[in-house]
């Protein structure tokens, strides 16, 4: 199974419906809300942001598989760094870096522009501490690389944990570290703590991480799969429908601050535990013919998937520019149908989609090629010893 897991089709669909669901958060304010259905509709859209939830879970569970097939390899973290330096890193800051000579071209100032004025935090990848530290979002135009942050921060400090530590005790750490999160958060609300800075903190965020790394050890632990994996269903649908009732309960009894209240403690906690069920039982019936597996090995979900990254990315950066360049100056004027709203968010959709695909074939590719001059080695050190001795 371990070998296969970071190759399932399905995990690729769910990565096309993690950046569905977040482009749908973004752009959902392009839509009118002239009655209930739209409303509705548009209230729906407006949780489309639990998608970056489901990358977290997502990436705790690839990255941790990764980590754990190759924990006895000689270039352990060497080949480990280089191969996420290779995926992450010319991407990302292609875009920051264009986007930073953008800002100080078109404004006069642009040490008050916040992308500059912040750029240390960007390159360092510590945007997501910008509101505890600063009491200010930063960028809007950058603001989504806060989720990017704090999984490069999980990259940093995972990888020793789970060198470092047995198989059990890495799963005693990821429990209790799960835990601590949730504590925590419970904490800064009661004193009370920035609402926006503790959706951001990797501390307060790392459990849907630390849920997908334990759903990464649980799968390649054949008996104790086979005894969970009829109760993965369950779990997941009633963990997230625990999410969207305690949600929907806490607005109605308390309003927006009791809605926060209750996804800023225990909502998150849910999704973690929901999302990582549904990944985990996703790679476990890989290849079976149910419900899940057809709409999860889709054309639609696995080609988003596949260019997911970079439609984060750039999604956001492209959402600016169209807004400033064509809706602002020629379409305002029919902000209030929602015909023209829709069309405009499938618009957004499939030029971001375009740039993610053209960005993806022809420049990222290239980086991605050159991983394989950083293959995990397993040579052991007893051949060493027996060609010394020859």
């Amino acid at each position: 199974m371990s070998s296969r897991v970071n190759n399932i089709l399905a995990l690729d669909g769910i990565r096309g419906l993690a950046i569905i669901l977040v482009m749908l958060h973004h752009f959902e304010g392009r839509l009118p809300a002239s009655n209930y259905v739209l409303r509705s509709v548009k209230g729906v859209f407006s949780f489309g942001w639990v998608g970056v939830d489901l990358f977290f879970a997502l990436s705790g569970f690839l990255i941790t598989g990764i980590l754990l097939d190759t924990r006895k390899a000689n270039n352990y973290f060497g080949a480990f760094y280089a191969r996420r330096v290779l995926r992450i890193f010319p991407l990302y800051y292609s875009v920051l870096i264009v986007i930073l000579i953008a800002a100080s071209l078109m404004h006069p100032r642009p040490q008050n522009v916040p992308v500059v004025a912040d750029q240390k935090l960007y390159f360092l990848y510590l945007t997501n501490w910008l509101l505890l530290w600063k009491g200010t979002w930063g960028s809007n135009i950058l603001g989504h690389f806060w989720s990017l942050a704090v999984e490069e921060q999980f990259y940093v400090a995972w990888p020793l944990c789970v060198w470092l530590l047995a198989w059990r005790n890495l799963t005693k750490l990821a429990i209790t570290a799960s835990i601590i999160a949730l504590l925590v958060r419970i904490f800064w609300i009661a004193h009370p703590g920035s609402d926006q800075a503790i959706a951001m903190a990797t501390v307060t965020r790392m459990d849907s991480l630390l849920c997908g790394a334990l759903g990464a050890i649980l799968i390649r632990d054949d008996q104790t799969l086979n005894n969970v994996r009829k109760w993965l269903p369950g779990i997941a649908m009633i963990a997230i429908l625990c999410f969207i009732g305690g949600a929907g309960l806490f607005r109605i009894v308390r309003g927006h601050r009791g809605h926060f209240l209750f996804i800023g403690t225990f909502g998150y906690s849910f999704l973690a535990l929901g999302f990582s069920a549904l990944i985990v039982y996703s790679a476990a019936t890989d290849g079976l013919p149910n419900l899940l597996q057809r709409l999860l090995r889709s054309r639609l979900l696995t080609v988003f998937g596949k260019y997911s990254y970079g439609i984060y990315v750039y999604h956001v950066p492209i959402f600016g520019v169209l807004d400033y360049l064509l809706y602002e100056r020629l379409f305002k004027s029919f902000a209030s149908s929602f015909w023209f709203g829709a069309l405009y968010v499938t618009f957004l959709f499939a030029t971001s989609f375009v740039v993610a695909k053209i960005s993806y074939e022809y420049f990222e590719r290239y980086f991605l090629g050159l991983k394989r001059y950083f293959k995990a080695r397993t040579e052991t050190a007893p051949r060493l010893t027996a060609e010394i001795a020859q």
